[in-house]
């Protein structure tokens, strides 16, 4: 299954229905705006913490897992009943992005404010403790076919980046204090500096081919990786990903990839792989024509659309870009406000705004009755639908 898919085709939620989750703040309150994507109403409002920065699903689609900047803990939610199942204690400054792996079992929350990542037990919502990294998390990648977990991270110049390979079977129920920088991982790569600061915050800039084996670095310098526990880890620069943000692989071996804001292309690259030995090899690269200021990149359900959120560079206007894998065409449509990004299906999409979302009809390219979320005191921040290999 891709790591980057954002709707699933087992859909444990009411009705076989994956619903589509809003989150937005007003001044002094954090909610979640529940979406029936076949009416595209709100058919649920929940109340959760002042301000919810980041939120995700774990891989059965029945738990929606919630993280706050002012409130010290990860709020579950059951996407049957809606209902509040649990509340788990973390620690950390500013979270900024959440994540359950393929198995299901744990969860992870990175903290851009002090460096942090803090980890909980997806399933009897037990904190497992909080790791103090010495560095900017930046975002986790999985794959069903590793058992290992991958972090991102930026130090600032002149020290070197990294990602920290994290095998998973070592956080236990019973970890706490868990320090991933010396306990729990396998392998730590330094990558060389990247232009990154350490107070921004960009897409996560990491991806695993479906194979398990190859991850993906993008960056100002592009790395790959073959991370095999049978054999030694390695890890090799490549001038193929320069200037490179983010990328989705999807499962036919395509790799799509977000480029810097002031390039107007996309990177396509063919089964781009590395083995044992450090060999990289590919069948086929391209450059797709595309727009400055590139942010979000997401895959449709079979991953027959891939859509990437412009944000206004060279006009005042942003927008959604389009892409059609079979047919190898792209369409853009303007909008005013441009924002999160997720895909309910192969047939629609939806965008957030500034306070509103609003739906796409992917076939089309045509965007459909904006659903407002509130007034102007309202401000979205994400909306999710299905469960993702990725943080973002």
């Amino acid at each position: 299954m891709n790591m980057n898919q954002t709707a699933q085709q087992s859909r444990n939620t009411r009705g076989g229905v994956s619903y589509v989750y809003v989150s937005y703040v007003t001044s002094n309150a954090g909610y979640i705006a529940v979406i029936d994507p076949t009416t595209d109403e709100i058919i649920k409002r929940i109340t959760t913490g002042r301000n919810p920065t980041a939120m995700c699903l774990n891989p059965s689609g029945d738990k929606l897992y919630v993280a706050d900047a002012y409130v010290p803990a990860v709020f579950v939610y059951s996407t049957e009943t809606f209902n509040l199942i649990g509340e788990i204690p973390i620690s950390g400054k500013n979270p900024a992005a959440i994540f359950v792996d393929p198995s299901g079992k744990k969860g992870y929350v990175i903290n851009y404010g002090d460096s942090s990542v803090a980890i909980f037990h997806a399933i009897t919502f037990k904190s497992l403790g909080t790791a103090y990294l010495y560095r900017t998390p930046l975002g986790f990648a999985g794959n069903e076919n590793s058992p290992f977990l991958y972090l991102a991270c930026n130090v600032l110049p002149p020290d070197p980046d990294s990602i920290l390979v994290i095998a998973t079977a070592t956080d236990t129920d019973t970890d706490t204090n868990i320090d991933i920088d010396t306990n729990n991982s396998v392998a730590n790569f330094d990558i060389g500096t990247d232009q990154v600061g350490i107070n921004d915050t960009p897409p996560n800039p990491l991806t695993v081919h479906p194979n398990g084996h190859t991850v993906v670095r993008l960056g100002n310098s592009g790395y790959l990786y073959f991370v095999n526990p049978n054999s030694n880890f390695i890890s090799k620069e490549t001038s193929l990903l320069d200037n490179t943000v983010s990328g989705v692989y999807l499962d036919n071996g395509m790799l799509f990839c977000t480029m810097r804001e002031e390039r107007d292309f996309l990177k396509l690259f063919k089964n781009l792989d590395i083995d044992k030995n450090g060999n990289i090899t590919y069948d086929d690269f391209k450059e797709i024509p595309s727009y400055k200021g590139q942010d979000k990149i997401r895959t449709s359900l079979t991953q027959k659309y891939i859509g990437v959120t412009i944000k206004p560079y060279d006009s005042p206007l942003g927008g959604l870009q389009i892409y059609d894998v079979d047919r190898g065409t792209s369409r853009f449509v303007s909008l005013a406000s441009i924002g999160d990004l997720t895909f309910f299906s192969d047939s629609k999409a939806y965008v957030a705004g500034f306070n509103q979302v609003t739906p796409f009809d992917l076939a089309t390219a045509r965007p459909l009755t904006p659903i407002a979320i509130g007034t102007v005191r309202f401000r979205v921040k994400n909306v999710i639908c299905g469960y993702s290999n990725q943080s973002s």
